[in-house]
């Protein structure tokens, strides 16, 4: 009998103690997760130092990569893109020349007018001697080998011209992203961001400057890139949707693309460690949403390693596009 009460005091005990905790758990459960506001997440923006400075570094990676793919090409086709490039940028300045030239047009008609007949008896005389018989000169294969490699040396140097003359652009404009880093470093400093970052940017920075002023234009790619190692840095300290560090693998894709073309595979192979390292920290905190993005990401980065492996430089250069467009999908969801 004492055996049979005291095991039902033992069972009240035990059902009162799991009521007691469920009831517990359900108030910790119901209770609401702390959530930033929207007026302090504007509080708490980027300041607009930091995206100026983005926004340039953003602006001089491209005049580098457009140089340095315009640099694979065909001599010809190089020089027919910077005829492009130089005839729009002289654009402006012809319509404004044009502006000026209508205003005196009508004193250069009568002018033509009153030299026509000179140059039709000018043009009669040119047929009269047209009508002689002519010598034919014959082209040996040396002159027209000399006439290609007088045509291919020409080009040669325009294309040269263009680039010193689009690297005498870069000093000035790196004179600008140290002006637009410094502004915003005295804003860094109240923000208790990593010392480390603030001083490794700075000196990617002074070998950004050292690479563009001796006009060595992979490095100089090479260089810009690396600021997007420190750049997502600066904005774990601001509100955010899409987490930073997206900016950091999009660093390690682009390092990895150059790094192969030059078939530096060891040094791509770390890039790829430090890539994926960022990658398995950054998943986590990613929306389910992204559910499909993060996959083709994981296999993208998988098929990167694979390809670095067996040396493959155009299947890591797909590989990585893939990489930049999916960092881009991410980031441009979060901006939502």
């Amino acid at each position: 009998m004492k055996k049979h009460v005291f095991f039902h005091r033992l069972l009240i005990f035990i059902i009162s103690a799991v009521m007691i905790f469920s009831l517990t758990s359900c108030a910790q459960q119901r209770k609401p997760i702390p959530q930033t506001s929207k007026s302090e997440q504007e509080q708490n923006k980027p300041p607009k130092e930091l995206d100026d400075l983005s926004k340039a570094v953003e602006k001089f990676e491209k005049t580098l990569f457009d140089m340095h793919e315009r640099s694979k090409k065909p001599l010809f086709i190089q020089q027919s893109e910077i005829q492009k490039q130089t005839g729009q940028q002289q654009q402006q300045g012809q319509q404004q020349q044009q502006q000026g030239q209508n205003q005196g047009g009508q004193g250069q008609q009568d002018q033509q007018q009153g030299g026509g007949g000179g140059g039709s008896q000018g043009g009669s005389q040119g047929q009269q001697q047209g009508q002689q018989p002519s010598q034919v000169q014959l082209v040996t294969p040396q002159d027209m080998l000399m006439q290609t490699q007088l045509q291919n040396e020409q080009m040669r140097l325009e294309v040269e011209r263009a680039n010193l003359q689009q690297f005498e652009q870069l000093k000035k404009d790196v004179l600008e992203l140290h002006s637009l880093w410094n502004a915003f470093e005295a804003k860094a400093v109240n923000q208790f961001l990593l010392q480390s970052s603030l001083l490794e940017f700075e000196t990617a920075l002074n070998d950004l400057t050292k690479s563009v002023e001796s006009s060595n234009l992979l490095q100089s790619l090479l260089d810009v890139v690396q600021l997007y190692k420190y750049l997502p840095d600066f904005y774990t300290a601001y509100a955010y949707e899409t987490p930073p560090e997206i900016g950091k693998i999009r660093f390690g894709a682009k390092k990895i693309m150059l790094l192969t073309e030059k078939d530096k595979y060891p040094e791509a192979k770390e890039t790829l460690d430090y890539m994926t390292g960022v990658w398995m920290m950054t998943r986590p905190r990613l929306p389910k949403e992204n559910a499909d993005q993060i996959n083709q990401l994981e296999f993208s980065i998988s098929d990167l390693k694979d390809a670095i492996e067996a040396k493959n430089a155009m299947v890591v250069k797909a590989k990585t596009e893939v990489i930049l467009k999916i960092a881009d999908e991410l980031e441009k969801g979060g901006k939502k």
